[in-house]
């Protein structure tokens, strides 16, 4: 494989109307260590993109029915597609029509006939630029440490989730998480094992949870988890005793075996607030009467108290 060949597959949607063009640029993308994802037309091209999720496309101007230009148009207006680098390649090169690229979110353009070496170099910089910008994106929304959203993802998410939830007249449940004896293991054991216990416990609740669902380290030992709709995910109590029967087992750390627990308080949407940072604090709240009755428990917010 060519020295060019990126470290892993991406996908590059392609879309032409000319069966010799189309079957040119496979060719030389799979020669390339790329995946092609093939389309005739605009609409195709559109479709692609919402099944396949590429990590680039290339798209003919010039195309019946919907062009080059309108399916970029479109691809753009499709939530999340900012990420997709799109390349326009075309024979057109007057000012209207590389302006017009331009203005409906291409980021480049290929002349035609197209010049192999130049479309190499420009799938790889941009491919380069976007994990670039990506990679830069993920480390200001997550935790370096357990790699879960950090707190501005998380209200950015339960923010979006109290939207959707309004808009459906449906209930969401935020759970708040403190682990017990953490404050000890970091004293008695040292830092290296606090992290470990923090990682480790991370991926215990993630696996009590759906995909669908956020887990959030929002800080120290403190979690939170947005369940998105109760009514799919299920009793917000069988969660939480879920999640603390996980953390309730041994946990292997720096050579012994420690045992800790976990002191959740829950809200519900609308119920006990319609605001993010309202039902945040009520949480909070709930979560400190779980440890008050005596940790490795949970409580219901309740707002009468």
């Amino acid at each position: 494989m060519d020295s060019d060949t990126p470290e892993r597959r991406y996908k590059v949607l392609v879309a032409d109307d000319d069966e010799i063009t189309l079957h040119l640029i496979q060719t030389f993308l799979t020669k390339n260590g790329y995946e092609a994802i093939l389309a005739s037309n605009g609409y195709e091209a559109v479709e692609a993109y919402k099944k396949h999720n590429p990590d680039l496309a290339l798209l003919d101007a010039e195309m019946p029915g919907m062009d080059g230009f309108q399916a970029c148009q479109t691809i753009r207006s499709i939530p999340g597609s900012r990420r997709l680098p799109i390349v326009m390649v075309t024979a057109l090169s007057d000012d209207a029509s590389v302006d017009l690229a331009f203005e409906v979110g291409a980021e480049d353009f290929v002349a035609k006939p197209i010049h192999w070496a130049v479309m190499r170099q420009r799938i790889r910089l941009l491919l380069d630029r976007q994990q670039s910008h990506e990679r830069i994106h993920h480390q200001a929304t997550h935790d370096g440490l357990t790699n879960l959203p950090n707190r501005t993802l998380f209200m950015d998410r339960l923010e979006s989730s109290i939207s959707m939830c309004s808009r459906r007249k449906s209930q969401m449940g935020l759970m708040f998480i403190d682990l017990d004896r953490f404050k000890w293991v970091n004293d008695e054991l040292g830092h290296a094992a606090g992290d470990q216990l923090l990682k480790d416990a991370a991926a215990r609740m993630v696996a009590c949870v759906r995909q669908s669902d956020t887990i959030a380290r929002i800080g120290g030992d403190e979690f939170t988890i947005i369940l998105s709709d109760i009514a799919m995910s299920g009793n917000p109590d069988s969660v939480a005793e879920k999640i603390l029967q996980a953390l309730a087992k041994p946990f292997f750390l720096e050579g012994n075996e420690v045992s800790i627990s976990g002191s959740i308080g829950i809200t519900i949407f609308p119920d006990d607030g319609d605001d993010a940072e309202v039902l945040l604090r009520n949480a909070d709240h709930a979560m400190y009467v779980a440890k008050n009755k005596g940790r490795n428990c949970f409580a219901l917010f309740d707002g009468s108290k």
